[in-house]
């Protein structure tokens, strides 16, 4: 039972909320690490996440020192969705960059003289680029495990989907809910873990255990408005003069089993962005924060030696300029 401990609320998590600049109440949580702390780590999710599935990660960092802050996002887990009474407006990947801005600067309260870090994965990855891009002062450094830096439909197909969507819009349907939005972008998600239930029990039951538990945690089904952010967010970030503009230390995990992602576009954002480290996991799933041991074994080895290359001294330089005497 000793070694379940992981997969429950870790000991001292405290949770509440904030509003949200749209007027979303957003759920977070928060815990101190046992004895000195070595810095904050401030986590958010993939799409459809929720941080009851991430225990085991939050348990990691918090064995490994760290105090840990996580939210979820509007319209997932915890946080307000949207309703027909409340009449809000859908969200958007602005709205996200937005509230991760709100949460980190007016709401974690970071260990002082301490390194602060971004941690996060899918869907966070790509609000992450954005703004890690537009805040390069809030974060000394982020891990961001099987990012979403440019979207898998491309070429005619994709100018297509744009269309459609801008026409949409236009046409009045920008906060429209799209019927069965979320199953259906979840559909690659929910194979990946039924596929390798027998090989990991624990963590692929993980989402369907605690949504048993609790509906509400379920995500919202995303609007039109929503959708089309994410298109136009994603061709932004897969840009060259972006990824270069990111100056950020950042680590981007790449599992070679992912059908969710362009791995493509992750390795070369890994070239692009100056300060950018990248660890292939060989065998991973899109999933990497709940993947099988060995992999996410990998994973945790690659944050561990990133996080100490940020802390350590910087290398002499073996072959300085000459300075020529008078």
């Amino acid at each position: 039972m000793k070694d379940l401990n992981r997969f429950f609320e870790p000991e001292g998590w405290r949770t509440d909320f904030f509003t949200s600049t749209t007027g979303r109440e957003i759920r977070y949580g928060h815990a101190m690490p046992e004895g000195d702390p070595k810095g904050t780590v401030v986590i958010t999710t993939g799409y459809a996440d929720f941080m009851e599935a991430y225990h085991e990660t939050i348990n990691e960092y918090l064995n490994r020192g760290y105090a840990v802050w996580m939210m979820d996002w509007a319209g997932h887990g915890g946080s307000e969705k949207s309703t027909v009474k409340a009449k809000k407006k859908g969200q958007t990947v602005e709205d996200h960059i937005e509230d991760l801005r709100k949460f980190r600067e007016e709401v974690v309260k970071p260990v002082e003289g301490k390194p602060v870090f971004l941690s996060t994965h899918s869907m966070g990855g790509q609000v992450a680029l954005h703004f890690l891009r537009q805040h390069p002062e809030d974060f000394n450094f982020a891990v961001l495990a099987t990012p979403h830096v440019e979207t898998k439909i491309k070429g005619p197909a994709r100018d297509l989907l744009k269309l459609v969507f801008a026409a949409a819009i236009t046409s009045g349907l920008k906060d429209a809910p799209i019927e069965r939005g979320r199953q259906n972008i979840t559909k690659a998600l929910i194979a990946e873990r039924a596929y390798l239930k027998e090989e990991n029990p624990v963590r692929m039951t993980l989402h369907k255990t605690f949504m048993l538990l609790n509906e509400n945690l379920k995500c919202e089904d995303p609007t039109v408005g929503y959708i089309e952010s994410l298109l136009l967010s994603a061709e932004v970030s897969s840009q060259d003069w972006f990824l270069k503009g990111i100056r950020t230390p950042v680590l981007l995990g790449v599992s070679t089993d992912d059908d969710v992602v362009d791995n493509d576009a992750i390795r070369r954002a890994g070239k692009l962005i100056p300060k950018a480290t990248v660890k292939e996991i060989e065998g991973g799933i899109h999933a990497l924060w709940i993947d099988r041991d060995k992999p996410r074994g990998e994973w945790w080895q690659a944050i561990d030696a990133f996080i100490a290359a940020q802390a350590a001294p910087p290398k002499p330089n073996l072959n300085p300029p000459q300075v020529k005497g008078p």
